[in-house]
């Protein structure tokens, strides 16, 4: 009798615990950064429509010792992902102009180690961009209060030779069915029990923060009227005037230290953080004036503006639903911006009248030919 009884329960819990495995094999695979460590649902977060990739790369993962048109170093919206490669801004960069654009993973002091370099002596980049993500800004690019901020220099003469462009990009979907043999039991009771903590709480425990936009159809997802956000976003509410514009003073100074030899040109790339992307489209107002990269825009810095061209309302997905990254429609306008400023320092040729921007766009740098009074 007893052991009848084991085997009911036994059987009892297998069927429980292979039940429930069939009800989590509904929740879409994993993708985004913020679904990840939000415990939140691809169902609806993921995105819907394709996205690219290139394959063959375009560029390629940065060696000091190997000579590039460009050199792009930067954090994850810059570095070569090991599980999404051929997805980044300097593929798009390099598959527009022709051009061999190295990517280098912003590490500490990287820059330094790249201008000791011999191959930067003997033969250097034509230009240098460096590109770090705004919630890291005032951290990685401190200034003392007490030191004058560097006053910008001419830039370097450069003339980019453009090339044939590289191959297309292939289509890209995100995988939303679960192999056959997935039975993801461990990972649907984390799920339940993450989510059930949230609700018992009442607010966040996570680093994914959920806001309430107030409008739909900026993301392709099904939850398309909710922003997921990456907590550090909200680093800058502290952040005060003098760090903002200490910041730039510390770009004014790398660019300097690029431009010494006066054979490359250095652009600095700040990548908004989402919050401060969709922040004008949040449904409550209190975080949507949080960013002050106006600040960072100082006369002479050779800066890639993301604040002309880069609207959320005119591209669907510009950054991921589930992810705090741009997703390819934002890495292509990127690399546009950047081919603008590129443009406007004359190192790369204007474009041609039919193809030529609108008045927001500019072949001059406004940074450098408006008057003092007009910047």
């Amino acid at each position: 009798m007893h052991s009848r009884y084991t085997q009911l329960l036994v059987g009892l819990m297998i069927s429980l615990t292979f039940g429930f495995g069939l009800w989590a094999r509904g929740l879409e695979p994993l993708w985004g950064d913020l679904t990840r460590m939000g415990w939140r649902s691809e169902n609806d977060f993921g995105w819907t429509v394709p996205k690219e990739r290139f394959q063959p790369l375009a560029a390629e993962v940065g060696a000091l010792d190997r000579h590039y048109d460009v050199v792009a170093i930067g954090d994850s919206f810059t570095g070569e992902s090991r599980w999404r490669p051929g997805t980044s801004w300097p593929h798009y960069l390099a598959h527009d102009t022709g051009l061999k654009v190295g990517i280098f993973d912003r590490d500490f002091d990287l820059l330094g180690r790249l201008l000791a370099s011999p191959g930067f002596a003997a033969d250097p980049p034509s230009v240098v961009i460096y590109e770090v993500v705004e919630r890291h800004l005032a951290q990685s690019n401190p200034w003392p209060a007490d030191t004058a901020c560097p006053t910008a220099a001419e830039p370097p003469h450069v003339t980019l030779t453009q090339g044939l462009p590289s191959a297309p990009p292939i289509e890209d979907r995100r995988r939303t069915e679960r192999y056959w043999n997935e039975l993801p039991v461990s990972y649907g009771l984390a799920y339940l029990e993450r989510n059930a903590l949230r609700a018992l709480i009442g607010h966040e425990t996570t680093e994914a923060v959920e806001l309430d936009l107030a409008r739909g159809g900026l993301f392709s997802s099904r939850q398309d009227r909710k922003l997921l956000v990456y907590g550090e976003d909200f680093n800058k509410l502290g952040w005060t005037e003098a760090q903002w514009r200490g910041a730039a003073c510390s770009l004014l100074s790398l660019q300097a230290r690029v431009e010494a030899n006066g054979r490359t040109l250095f652009l600095a790339m700040v990548a908004p953080d989402k919050l401060t992307a969709y922040g004008p489209y949040l449904a409550d107002a209190p975080f949507r004036g949080i960013s002050r990269l106006d600040l960072v825009a100082v006369p002479g810095l050779n800066l890639v503006r993301f604040d002309q061209g880069f609207e959320p309302t005119e591209h669907i997905d510009l950054y991921l639903p589930d992810d705090t990254h741009w997703s390819t429609v934002g890495h292509a306008l990127a690399a546009k911006l950047v081919e603008r400023k590129l443009r406007a320092l004359g190192a790369l040729p204007p474009l041609a009248a039919s193809l030529s921007a609108p008045a927001d766009d500019p072949n001059t740098d406004p940074d450098r030919s408006a008057p003092p009074e007009n910047r």
